[in-house]
């Protein structure tokens, strides 16, 4: 399997070497995530274990996330930036995604009038949460 420049690094999983071929190992569904990025039991619980609900709602969390941040970034008044930390910040809470809710929760607390090198590290802290959370949710839908 000879991947294209353009392809690197998009397949899922690690290679692995088998009969000489080099595959694609898949991560497991059932590979557990880490609590601190992605709580699966927070999700579980909240859809009463209904798997498809949950890739659903995944793939719906991990959607809002760009244009949320793209709020953050334009907020021009507190109450825009308080809807836009607010929102992501439950929207997190409910699918278990207890960093990205922490982040939010800073960003709401400290306002839009906050101190800018502070609020651009939170933001730099939140992409990378976000980042994280995605590897996390991979995991869960594959």
């Amino acid at each position: 399997m000879t991947e294209r420049p353009d392809q690197a690094g998009r397949g899922k999983g690690k290679k692995m070497l088998t009969n000489g071929r080099t595959k694609r190992r898949q991560a497991s569904k059932t590979e557990a995530a880490d609590p601190a990025i992605f709580d699966r039991a927070q999700l579980h619980q909240y859809t009463a274990g209904n798997g498809a609900l949950e890739r659903e709602l995944i793939g719906l969390f991990l959607g809002q996330f760009a244009p949320i941040r793209a709020q953050l970034d334009a907020a021009q008044s507190g109450d825009d930036w308080k809807f836009a930390a607010h929102t992501l910040k439950g929207s997190a809470r409910s699918i278990g995604a207890p960093k990205i809710a922490a982040l939010a929760e800073r960003l709401e607390t400290m306002g839009y009038p906050g101190p800018k090198r502070r609020k651009q590290a939170i933001l730099s802290e939140l992409d990378r949460a976000m980042a994280a959370f995605a590897m996390e949710a991979e995991k869960v839908v594959g």
